[in-house]
């Protein structure tokens, strides 16, 4: 059985040396969302923190929730709160190719190739590409996540319906939405994360190969991860302990040093690992991919379980 330490140490030996490089085009590639976070922050025109704060005052306050809907176009119609969703906007659109751009130096880098950070622009000529298949996948995904959203849905029908007659009467009525509920966030987490699967090779295909058409590398991307779905799924599960342990490590500097200083360890902590990710799941596409190099072969996940 192959075991997701051997794609991360080839993750790691192509690393070596090169680390500087890939941390900065990762820090370019979520420059453009940083830059917007921190302006947001800054002017405090944050819609998502300004809708919450919205939210919490209507909860317990009867003429804040009837003024509710006055509120929230009000505050869309703010200049400020319109410059950063327009930003963020933007921002999602740029996000796409430079991650292409990204790939493609790992994938250059895996097979012994030596690529400047520059290469993180090198699919900016395909960006549209970019947004289409980003779009293509969350579509994807949404669609497995259909049944999940049903049940979530159903869960809203026994408080609706129901006209308890006494207090277990309303708890009972309470108790079935709630595992309702409870039932259908898990059937969108489960069932997303393997529609997701699915097409996870799909942005490695087009950095790989920008004249590709998005469908087909959707398709080929899922051929690729037909019964291999679980050996990818573990090698990214492998990862989590690091996450915690930058958890850990962050809050334990903003108890020395403050906040700030906290919040910088969990950013650079959280980009290492995240290139760390991305380098081992290109080790993986190129196992998969008909030019195999250096990388180890992936078997089918039956076949793995079998050994």
């Amino acid at each position: 059985m192959i075991y997701s330490s051997v794609y991360k140490a080839k993750a790691r030996e192509t690393l070596r040396g090169h680390w500087q490089t890939a941390l900065l085009i990762a820090l370019i590639v979520n420059l453009p969302s940083l830059l917007v976070q921190g302006i947001a922050a800054f002017t405090k025109n944050d819609p998502t923190l300004r809708l919450e704060d919205l939210l919490i005052r209507a909860a317990g306050n009867e003429a804040a929730m009837t003024a509710l809907p006055d509120a929230l176009r009000a505050m869309l119609s703010e200049t400020g709160v319109l410059v950063i969703i327009g930003l963020t906007v933007l921002a999602w659109l740029l996000t796409p190719a430079l991650s292409l751009g990204m790939n493609h130096w790992a994938l250059d880098r895996i097979r012994g190739q030596e690529e400047p950070v520059s290469a993180v622009f090198s699919r900016i000529r395909i960006f549209a590409k970019g947004i289409g298949l980003r779009l293509f996948v969350l579509l994807k995904t949404l669609l497995w996540m259909l049944p999940g959203i049903a049940v979530t849905l159903l869960s809203l029908i026994p408080l609706y319906t129901a006209r308890p007659a006494s207090l277990s009467e309303a708890q009972s009525t309470v108790w079935i939405s709630s595992s309702l509920i409870y039932t259908g966030m898990i059937l969108m987490l489960v069932l997303g994360i393997m529609g997701y699967l699915y097409y996870a090779m799909a942005d490695f295909i087009l950095a790989d190969e920008p004249e590709e058409r998005v469908l087909t590398c959707a398709r080929r991307s899922r051929d690729m991860m037909k019964g291999r779905r679980g050996l990818l799924m573990t090698l990214m599960l492998s990862f989590l302990l690091w996450y915690l342990l930058i958890l850990l490590a962050s809050s334990a500097v903003v108890s020395i040093a403050g906040p700030v200083a906290g919040l910088v360890v969990q950013m650079l902590g959280s980009l290492a690992v995240s290139v760390y990710m991305l380098m081992a799941q290109g080790v993986f596409y190129e196992a998969l991919s008909p030019v195999r190099n250096s990388a180890p072969p992936v078997p089918e996940d039956s076949a793995g379980l079998d050994e």
